[in-house]
């Protein structure tokens, strides 16, 4: 399995970069072009989601609260 998150986890880093360099590009771009690349990072992000809670089997299992914060003394 470790294997497989790993493939997930670097296909959807793969995604990530291709559409940061679709948005960084220094060139004309079409209206909304920019907006359109900023969405598919999310879907990109929801898919990836939706990949590892099927691999992990989390979409039926409930998640368990965050660990608290850390307090530091002032």
């Amino acid at each position: 399995m470790h294997h497989d998150i790993i493939l997930l986890l670097d296909t959807h880093l793969a995604e990530l970069k291709t559409l940061r360099m679709r948005l960084a590009a220094s060139r004309p771009v079409r209206p909304g072009e920019r907006w359109t690349a900023a969405v598919e990072t999310v879907r990109s992000a929801e898919q990836y989601a939706e990949a590892v809670n099927d691999l992990l089997g989390l979409a039926a299992a409930p998640l368990p609260p965050p660990a608290p914060a850390e307090l530091s003394p002032v």
